[in-house]
């Protein structure tokens, strides 16, 4: 008898192996993406391999201007809450797999939600020039940290699909609050790294 996680596991291989591609780490990636991986290496504790890796694996990020901050910052908060809303549809198709859907599952596809809504919140804030953006990441933190907190107290074991999409989303909110950062400190219009 088949297990009823077969088609969710399935789909959940199926949107990794879709959204990666094997890319040397460093070898195609501006000098303005490994700055930005080796900022959010040091502050956030990311591998910054695995962020050079993420970031040069995507044609948006590969076709934005080498040295354009504000480029790069909003093809990385479009594919941020690509990969949120990804998320939301792995945990809502594990939710309808599983027999026992238990309260930490469903908060977390309302949390990952609002984490995709937070980062196009902050992605137009970035395109408008508005300061508000650090207002709208802590938001994706926020939501994070309800999803984290919701599996634990309920002692979910999320299947590795979920959680690498789940660490993937991670790491794009610390590489976002890394770039909407620099963009603040610089003025947030258009700037050249």
């Amino acid at each position: 008898m088949d297990s009823p996680l077969s088609p969710v596991l399935f789909f959940a291989l199926f949107l990794f192996f879709l959204s990666s591609s094997p890319a040397p780490a460093d070898a195609r990636a501006s000098p303005l993406v490994r700055s930005v991986c080796k900022q959010t290496s040091d502050s956030f504790h990311q591998n910054y391999t695995e962020c050079v890796k993420t970031l040069s694996s995507d044609a948006r990020i590969q076709s934005s201007a080498s040295n354009d901050l504000k480029d790069l910052t909003i093809n990385v908060l479009e594919i941020a809450a690509e990969t949120a809303t990804d998320t939301q549809e792995l945990f809502n198709s594990y939710l309808r797999m599983t027999e026992s859907s238990t309260k930490g599952i469903q908060q977390c596809a309302q949390s990952y939600g609002s984490v995709a809504s937070a980062f196009q919140g902050t992605l137009e804030g970035v395109k408008e020039d508005h300061d508000m953006v650090k207002y709208t990441v802590a938001l994706i933190a926020d939501g994070i940290a309800v999803c984290e907190k919701a599996l634990s107290s309920d002692g979910v074991k999320l299947p590795r699909t979920i959680s690498s999409r789940v660490n993937l989303v991670s790491l794009y909110k610390d590489i976002g609050f890394t770039l909407t950062s620099q963009l603040a400190s610089i003025g947030l219009k258009g700037q050249k790294h």
